[in-house]
């Protein structure tokens, strides 16, 4: 059992970080910012769960590769922005994730895991609020409708692995009243977008059917939530639930975009 839950988290770490592709349109920025959110939260977890000795080598690598994409993520956007009107605008947003992330990373790259867990949520959450102003400023140039599916369905998987951070801190610190309320306020904008998506009138066969696993995993990540308001914490188990849910996510995202660059070439012709 146990070499089955190592090889499942094992491959998870492959199936949520894209390979680098330059940005081209905003459809792609606005999912790729969208990840940035994640990142910010991702890292976190991994960083905690790594002080905890969970799937050490897996978390790991998590936190290697998720430091990667993210510092290649702000290269591309500084790229794409400048390429477009409102340049001057998304610099700005972008130059703030950037001096945020450094901070951030000054911590998270250190040698031993001896930052408390405060320190980290705090620089994570810190970066995630620079991260979200610039999804909102590309939703906003967009212009159409279909942009909200990218920005919502994003930021699921950022929620995903927001609640797993969460958890974990909760889990390694023991002090459950200093981090449920943000914890059951994440459980429920996810619950919330979930239902939003669900119903959204640009959802395709294939996109209904994803969204229908990620309820079904949802529901059985929630039974984790309540056990842990009996004392009973399973951060590993919550830790690979939320990564299948990420990995729906992050399919489901990608699906978005493509309505939304089909909305666009529909639109001008």
């Amino acid at each position: 059992m146990k070499t089955f839950i190592y090889i499942t988290c094992f491959l998870m770490t492959f199936t949520v970080l894209p390979a680098n592709a330059a940005i081209d349109n905003l459809s792609q920025a606005l999912n790729e910012s969208g990840r940035l959110r994640m990142l910010s939260q991702r890292l976190a977890k991994a960083y905690l769960l790594k002080a905890m000795d969970i799937q050490p080598d897996v978390v790991n690598k998590q936190l290697l590769d998720s430091a990667q994409k993210f510092e290649q993520n702000l290269i591309d956007l500084k790229e794409f922005s400048a390429s477009i009107n409102h340049s001057d605008t998304l610099r700005v947003a972008i130059d703030v994730i950037d001096l945020q992330w450094q901070a951030y990373y000054k911590v998270l790259s250190q040698t031993q895991n001896s930052a408390p867990p405060d320190t980290i949520l705090t620089l994570s959450d810190r970066t995630l609020l620079a991260c979200e102003s610039l999804v909102v400023q590309l939703e906003k140039i967009t212009q159409r409708q279909s942009a909200q599916w990218v920005n919502l369905s994003g930021r699921q998987r950022m929620l995903s692995q927001r609640i797993a951070k969460l958890y974990s801190a909760i889990s390694l610190s023991g002090h459950k009243d200093l981090y449920d309320d943000s914890l059951q306020q994440s459980v429920h904008e996810f619950d919330i977008a979930l239902q939003a998506l669900i119903k959204s009138p640009d959802n395709t066969h294939f996109v209904k059917h994803k969204l229908k696993k990620v309820a079904t995993q949802w529901n059985f990540s929630k039974q984790g939530f309540k056990s842990l308001k009996k004392g009973n914490s399973t951060p590993l188990v919550i830790f690979m639930t939320t990564e299948s849910i990420l990995n729906q996510m992050n399919d489901i995202t990608a699906l978005y975009e493509e309505i939304d660059n089909q909305k666009k070439r529909m639109a001008t012709i």
